[in-house]
């Protein structure tokens, strides 16, 4: 099968974005593990793609709804896209309408105010009223971008001037802050059949404001949980029929799950996913999409951690002077293409596999 793989920030060159190393990563891994399932493969630099192709698979941030964008021209040009419908894609990359969505399919979710960034200040400060600590995020974005801990009413206008920052729509989101373990769960879907993959522990520090909010990687598989599957599978199947690979991000607060993000596309985890899965994912994605009754669930052995390396103070790196664990498998660096990172930058993207 002919299959363009389009991925943004290699496509653009958008070398300076702190989420260049994961879709580098992503997109060298998913033409990998293609290839190795036999398919032919072409890496777009455009979408809709140049060169005649049976199915496309996008990678790309939600941010400005980049990623419903490229779905959309797709199917404007009658291809087969992976991360079809776009309306679902729609839903889930705008954090406002997820959690209308969830909260209409009695999904558990942490308590949410939406709010428009000229009455920014009276929403997070009544939130914070109520629930004691919020969450000050933008209503779309990845990782851990424009994100805030909030407890204190002080602190409010720099955690919506963080957010507003990263964000090119109007509104944002305040939620409660649920003190948990960060988990996440991916899955794959076509249409009707959605069946989750892994669980996933997720190494994730909030900062508050003025301070950054960082993903640091996730281990893969993180202790099974009927709770987090079933909330995940819930979360998904919200958005109606749809297709490909998702990542549901959760806190897991005692026994009681709360879904806080569905990522309708790759997501890191599926780095370390891969290390450990017994079958080809993608090979999975690609005939599943075309037939659902091949969809099934997978075999996992052993575990795996994706971490990113993260700049301890300004400095100057080349690839030849990378100092990485000794079990380390490299990822990606953008050592290749800088020569310089500034402290809290990430400048590699690893994954070291447990037996």
């Amino acid at each position: 099968m002919r299959i363009a793989v389009y991925e943004h920030f290699s496509a653009t060159g958008a070398f300076y974005s702190p989420a260049w190393i994961e879709g580098d990563a992503m997109l060298k891994a998913v033409v990998e593990d293609l290839k190795r399932a036999g398919h032919e493969v072409h890496v777009a630099d455009s979408i809709p793609p140049k060169r005649p192709a049976d199915l496309v698979i996008a990678i790309a941030p939600s941010t400005g709804r980049t990623l419903y964008n490229l779905v959309k021209s797709c199917e404007e040009e009658g291809l087969d896209v992976v991360d079809s419908p776009s309306t679902a894609v729609f839903v889930a990359t705008d954090k406002a309408l997820l959690y209308k969505n969830l909260e209409g399919h009695g999904v558990r979710t942490p308590k949410t105010f939406i709010s428009r960034y000229e009455e920014g200040l009276k929403t997070v400060e009544r939130a914070l009223a109520q629930l004691g600590k919020v969450v000050v995020k933008p209503a779309d974005g990845d990782g851990c971008a424009g994100l805030s801990l909030v407890s204190r009413p002080e602190e409010v206008p720099v955690a919506l001037s963080v957010a507003r920052q990263s964000s090119r729509l109007p509104y944002f989101l305040v939620q409660e802050y649920v003190e948990g373990e960060n988990l996440s769960v991916c899955l794959l879907a076509s249409d009707d059949v959605v069946v989750p993959l892994s669980i996933n522990m997720q190494r994730v520090c909030l900062g508050g404001p003025g301070e950054p909010s960082t993903y640091f990687g996730s281990v893969v598989p993180y202790q099974g949980n009927g709770k987090v599957l079933q909330a995940a599978l819930r979360a998904v199947k919200s958005l109606g029929n749809v297709k490909g690979f998702f990542g549901v991000d959760l806190v897991l607060k005692g026994d009681e799950p709360y879904v806080v993000e569905v990522n309708p596309r790759f997501t890191t985890s599926y780095l370390a996913l891969r290390e450990v899965c017994e079958d080809n994912v993608l090979d999975l994605l690609v005939r599943s999409y075309f037939d659902k009754s091949s969809l099934r669930p997978v075999k996992l052995k052993g575990k795996a951690t994706v971490e990113k390396l993260m700049a301890d103070k300004d400095m100057a790196l080349s690839p030849k002077n990378l100092k990485l664990p000794s079990n380390a498998k490299l990822l990606s660096t953008i050592t290749d293409k800088r020569y310089f990172v500034r402290k809290g930058e990430a400048y590699a993207l690893i994954v070291l596999r447990e037996p």
